[in-house]
Formats: C-alpha cells, sequence, structure tokens
C-alpha cells in the first residue's frame, strides 16, 4: 500500500513539473530560433510473442554411470559382456576365481555351527545339574577330610601315654611273636616231612628201574618160551606201568613239598612282630615339632580348599538358576558376522548388472588378475544434457525451465527437454567461469541414434508470453525509485500526451509485455526526435522537459 501511494504521489509529481516546466517555457523562457523540426516517436501497441532466452553448449550424457569392481582382486575366469550390449538388472556380467572365499565361507559356517553347540550347551540345565552334584560332592569330600585332617591334628596336639592302647599293642606284639615261634616250628616239621618224600622219590625210581630191567627180561625170556610169551609180556608191562604211576606220585609228592611256603610263612610272621614293635614305639613317642607342623599345613591346605570348593557350588548353583548364556550368544552373534561376511564376499567374487543399461567399458582381459573397477556400465536409455551458460545469463537457468537442444550432428533437428538441476558452484570451461547445468531430452519426438558425449547447442528458455500486449522497451519510463515500476506517455488523439502507469511482464532487448494499463492499437511516444540542430537566443539553461528514449523523464532542472 504504500508503495502504490509512493509511486502516485511520484507520478503527480513528475505531471505537475513537467506541465509546470511546458508553462514556463512557452510564456516566460526566451524564444529558441527554429533551426529544424521536432517530432514525437511513437509506436502502437500490439499483440505478439515474447520470450527471454540464455544460449549453452554441452553434451549428451548417460542419466547415470556405474563403476561396477569386484570385491576382492583374483584371477578373471570368465567375462559374459562386451562393450555396448544392453543388460538388465540382475544379469551375471563376469566373475573371477572364488576359491578362496568358498573356504572362507565353508570356516566360517563351522565356527557358526560350534557357536549355536555352545550355546546350547550353555542352556542345558542337565549340566548345570551335574556341575552342581560334582561341587556338592567335593564339598562335602573336603570336609571329611577336613575333620580328620583336624582330628589328627588334635591328636598330636594333645598328646598323652595311653596304658591301654600300651597294653594292648604290647599284647599285638606277644601274640605276634608268638606266632612267629609257630611258623617257625611249622616249618621245622615241613623239613621232616620233605626229607621223608625224598626217601620216597627216591624208592620210587629204583622201583621202575628195577620194573624196567624185569621187563626186559621179560622179553628176553619171551622170545625162548615163544608159547607163554604173549602172558609174560602182558604182565611185564603191568609192572612196568605201576613203577611209572609211583614215579609220578612220587615226583608230584616231591614237588608239593619243594614248595617253600613256610619260608614266607615265617617272613610274614616276621613282619607282624616288626609292626607290633612299631605301633608299640609310636604310642610310648610322643610327636616331634615337624609332624606337628605337617598336620597343621594339612589342615591349613583342606580348609581353602574347602573355601575354594565352596565358592564352586555358590556358582553353580547360581548358574543353574540363572544360566549365563551372554558369552556364548555374543560368540555366536560374531559367528553370524563373519559368516555373513563371507558370503558377501562370495557374492563380491560376481558382477551383477544392478540395473538396466549399456556397457561402455571394460578394463579387465579373461586371465588377467583384476581389481578395481573391471566394468563400466551406463543409462543410455534416459540420457541427460550437460550444459554450460556464461555466469551472466545465471538469472535464465532454473530447475524447470524449457530448452531447447540442437546436436551438431543434427542440426535440422530440434529436441525439447527440461532443466533438471543447476550446480551450486561455477565451473571453469575454457578458463571462463560458467553455470553448470543439466537437463532431460525429449528423445521420442526423433528416431535417430544417438551416442554418449556428442555436442550440443542449448536455448534456455527462462519467460515465454504468448498473444501478449507488446510495446518497445523505449516506451517504458521507470516512474519508480529503481522498483520495478513503469509509465509510458500515451499519444491521444489531438496529440496531447498522457503518463500512464503499467504493469510490465517479460522484457527483451526490444520488446516489453504489458500486463495491464494499454489496450491494443493504442499509441505510446517514444520520445522526441530532431531533424536539425537548433540555437538557444538565451544563456538560461532551462527549456523543456526532455524525454529520453528507453530511460525516465528528467525534468529541466535535474539536467539534460
Amino acid at each position: 500500500m504504500f508503495r502504490k501511494r509512493t509511486f502516485w504521489i511520484a507520478l503527480v509529481v513528475l505531471v505537475l513539473l513537467g506541465g509546470g516546466g511546458a508553462a514556463y517555457g512557452y510564456w516566460l523562457a526566451p524564444q529558441e530560433v527554429p533551426q529544424g523540426e521536432t517530432t514525437i516517436e511513437t509506436a502502437t501497441v500490439t499483440v505478439g510473442d515474447i520470450s527471454i532466452t540464455a544460449d549453452g553448449t554441452g553434451m549428451l550424457v548417460p542419466l547415470s554411470e556405474t563403476k561396477l569392481a569386484f570385491d576382492s582382486s583374483s584371477t578373471l575366469l570368465e567375462l559374459l559382456v562386451e562393450v555396448g550390449d544392453v543388460v538388465q538388472a540382475g544379469d551375471l556380467l563376469a566373475y573371477i576365481d572364488d576359491t578362496d572365499a568358498r573356504n572362507a565361507v565353508a570356516e566360517a559356517e563351522l565356527s557358526m555351527l560350534q557357536a549355536e553347540q555352545a550355546l546350547d550347551e550353555a542352556k542345558d540345565t542337565a549340566q548345570l545339574e551335574q556341575a552342581v552334584s560334582q561341587a556338592e560332592l567335593t564339598v562335602t569330600q573336603t570336609e571329611a577330610d577336613l575333620a580328620t585332617a583336624q582330628e589328627a591334628l588334635d591328636e598330636l596336639l594333645n598328646w598323652a601315654p595311653d596304658e591301654s592302647e600300651g597294653q594292648i599293642s604290647q599284647a599285638d606284639l606277644a601274640i605276634a611273636q608268638a606266632g612267629y615261634q609257630n611258623t617257625v616250628t611249622k616249618a621245622g616239621l615241613r623239613d621232616e616231612q620233605l626229607a621223608s618224600t625224598r626217601i620216597n622219590l627216591e624208592q620210587a625210581t629204583r622201583d621202575l628201574e628195577d620194573a624196567q630191567i624185569s621187563y626186559a627180561n621179560a622179553m628176553d625170556a619171551a622170545r625162548d618160551w615163544e608159547n607163554n610169551i604173549e602172558d609174560t609180556r602182558v604182565r611185564a608191562a603191568e609192572s612196568l606201568q605201576k613203577a611209572q604211576d609211583s614215579l609220578e606220585i612220587a615226583q608230584a609228592s616231591y614237588d608239593l613239598a619243594m614248595i617253600d611256603s613256610s619260608q614266607i610263612d615265617v617272613q610274614n610272621a616276621w613282619v607282624k612282630v616288626l609292626d607290633a614293635q612299631q605301633a608299640l614305639e609310636e604310642l610310648q613317642t610322643p610327636p616331634d615339632d615337624e609332624e606337628i607342623a605337617t598336620a597343621r599345613l594339612a589342615v591349613q591346605e583342606l580348609e581353602v580348599a574347602l573355601g575354594q570348593a565352596q565358592l564352586d557350588l555358590s556358582d553353580a548353583k547360581a548358574a543353574l538358576a540363572n544360566p549365563d548364556t551372554a558369552q556364548a550368544e555374543l560368540t555366536l552373534q560374531q559367528a553370524q558376522l563373519k559368516l555373513e561376511s563371507a558370503l558377501a564376499a562370495l557374492d563380491g567374487t560376481t558382477l551383477v548388472a544392478p540395473a538396466a543399461g549399456t556397457v561402455t567399458e571394460i578394463a579387465a582381459n579373461v586371465g588377467e588378475k583384476v581389481s578395481g573397477t573391471a566394468i563400466v556400465l551406463a543409462n543410455m536409455q534416459e540420457p541427460v544434457v550437460q550444459f554450460w551458460v556464461e555466469e551472466s545469463d545465471l538469472n535464465s537457468v532454473a530447475v524447470g525451465n524449457p530448452v531447447n537442444i540442437v546436436f551438431e550432428a543434427l542440426p535440422d533437428l530440434t529436441y525439447e527437454g527440461k532443466v533438471l538441476r543447476v550446480d551450486p558452484t561455477l565451473v571453469q570451461v575454457s578458463n571462463t567461469s560458467a553455470v553448470q547445468a543439466w537437463a532431460s531430452i525429449d528423445t521420442t519426438g526423433h528416431l535417430v541414434a544417438l551416442l554418449g558425449d556428442m555436442n550440443v547447442e542449448v536455448e534456455i528458455v527462462s519467460g515465454e508470453a504468448t498473444n501478449a500486449l507488446l510495446v518497445p522497451v523505449t516506451a517504458l519510463r521507470d516512474a519508480g525509485a529503481g522498483d520495478g515500476e513503469y509509465a509510458v506517455f500515451v499519444v491521444g488523439t489531438d496529440g496531447e500526451l498522457e503518463l500512464r502507469p503499467v504493469e510490465v511482464g517479460l522484457k527483451d532487448y526490444v520488446n516489453a509485455e504489458i500486463v495491464s494499463g494499454l489496450q491494443r492499437g493504442e499509441v505510446v511516444s517514444l520520445g522526441q526526435a530532431t531533424t536539425s540542430s537548433s540555437s538557444s537566443s538565451s544563456s538560461s539553461e532551462t527549456g523543456t522537459p526532455q524525454m529520453q528514449p528507453g530511460g525516465d523523464m528528467i525534468p529541466p532542472f535535474m539536467g539534460g
């Protein structure tokens, strides 16, 4: 509201100043001597089209370009595409040697199974119950051992001769000595039996020898008396067999008698005597400091062992009540991550097209060790235009502005598109700062094969109006303080000038769009034109207002 009021006040002041200046020039100012004719140039308000454009240059590039690389460096085993091939999303393009990757997956799967088994074991209450039982048994056994050791220590510390035990030990010694004497006596009797057995063996041996001689004589006699040979031979053989049986019995009796069991019995009896003597000496001998220290140390060690066993039992019961699976679960998670990583590495041994596109570059050959980018895939189905305009045309380049595209190789064809992106920083093109932008291109209008990096000329349309009221830009007068408000002098039918505010739309270097304030067919002033020079008869600098073409209306007192 304030700006509108200011505009009208300024307009009234200009009119008054213009009228006052004209009156002054007509009535008071010294008259000029006409030297030529002065006319007012005019133009008629017309209807037409106007557009604001900027020009740029650029090239056709893919909408997107993807550089495909294997996850690891290895030998390229097979390449399934060539430059120029059109592929679809998911197509297999190439693969490398995956032996190491497969081994890594196998190891990761094994670790996974082991981790799962460990977690199952951690959750197994049967094993935890068994651990509790074992811990309870250890505590019970350790308590018993400690009680025994404490009792032994108390006996050493409280030692005193026990007459009853001493009497018993003396009796045991006497019994052992008597047993020893009895064993020695029995051993003597066994010696007599051994002598008798030896005599019987010797007699049986002689009887056998006699039987053998008798058998030989009988055989000789049998030869002399053939009629009685069989009876004689039988009797001799029976006698010989009886002698042999007697010898075997005597030999067995002798061998049995030769077993020196009596000596062993004597030795055992003597050991019992020694044990009884030692027991009697121990009862009569007080314990020394070393025995007491050893017993006390044994008690202390068992006390420590009992404490540890009780702690183990407490831990086992706590584990049973609340199984601790945190470590096993963490190990399982680590194994899962390792397996996922190994599977990803295995997937990385193949190149798969992430989207449809055209193969524009292959950087490896089969049999070579490949690392880095192997295949470049570009989206040439929906290409875009990368272009540059001068820095001074920045206002003409905005996202959404339409563009007209002409290829240098196809000068007779014009493609349409729109600005997609304007980069936020200037770039250097041929050592000149330029605005870099990107535009879409509609290729459906012309069925021509387009190649990447084709050079183009781009016309950016920043504003456009059709069937608009147009006046020459020289008819506009700046009616405000540089805020884009304009006025024009409308030439009436009587030749009078009317200063009228107008709303201006688009402007180029020639015409301006009048949105409101004028009608088609009206005549506007473009300014004065003088056919020849004139001289003033006065030295005064005053005069009539001057209207400069395409500029402001300047009152005479502000300078010509």
